[in-house]
């Protein structure tokens, strides 16, 4: 199935500096799976923050559906 995948703040360097890509996964693949087909380890990911599916923030384990856009953020620092 094919979904977006979107990646904000410094996680846009596992994409070579591209903000999405349109990829084929496998159906029933939940958020987490989906990132490490793209090469994305969420688990190890240095300041991995969290993820939306379609506008809405979801857990890591979320499913997926066929058109979905799903959006990785960074962890947010500042003070």
């Amino acid at each position: 199935m094919k979904i977006t995948i979107s990646l904000r703040g410094h996680l846009v360097r596992h994409f070579d500096g591209e903000k999405q890509r349109v990829v084929d996964i496998p159906e029933g693949l939940n958020a987490g799976e989906a990132l490490k087909t793209v090469g994305i380890d969420w688990e190890t990911a240095r300041n991995f923050g969290f993820v939306a599916i379609n506008s809405h923030r979801v857990m890591i384990d979320a499913p997926l559906k066929e058109g979905d856009e799903l959006k990785a953020y960074p962890k947010i620092s500042g003070g």
